[in-house]
């Protein structure tokens, strides 16, 4: 890191993120001994590290207080009436099934589609495309019984 005037704002915010682990003593050696010594010569980052034990401190002297018996089941009860049921309610099919589960589905019976129609005997897949039209098979014989125009 650099020191003095040369740091940026995005360096002392490096240095403001390491507060709670300086102060709990979590950090490496080295970087312990490196915030140390930005301390020593940074007014800015020395200001702001007072302000943030200050904080600690009056967040410590806060009287701590047990939840009452059934906190849990009020705010359940509570969010359930807010939000019209929409957290807590029934769900439907859609939400209880996950969605890979529909896709596969759905391909396999795309696929049994595409093969029914493909081995179908009624199916017009198995006629093969011709490029001129044929005249129809007429029995013979036929053509004498028909009077001509």
């Amino acid at each position: 890191m650099t020191t003095g005037a040369a740091m940026t704002d995005a360096d002392h915010a490096a240095f403001e993120q390491d507060f709670s682990d300086y102060h709990d003593r979590a950090l490496p050696p080295a970087r312990l001994q490196e915030i140390e010594a930005h301390l020593a010569g940074c007014a800015r980052c020395r200001g702001e590290y007072d302000r943030f034990r200050e904080t600690l401190g009056a967040l410590s002297g806060l009287h701590k207080m047990a939840a009452p018996q059934h906190f849990e089941d009020q705010v359940a009860q509570t969010i359930h009436r807010r939000s019209a049921g929409r957290f807590f309610g029934r769900k439907a099919f859609g939400d209880r099934v996950p969605f890979e589960l529909l896709a596969v589905l759905a391909l396999v019976i795309g696929v049994a589609v595409i093969l029914l129609v493909r081995w179908s005997a009624t199916g017009s897949v198995h006629e093969p495309l011709r490029k001129e039209p044929r005249a129809p098979q007429v029995a013979p014989g036929a053509r004498e019984m028909v009077p001509a125009p």
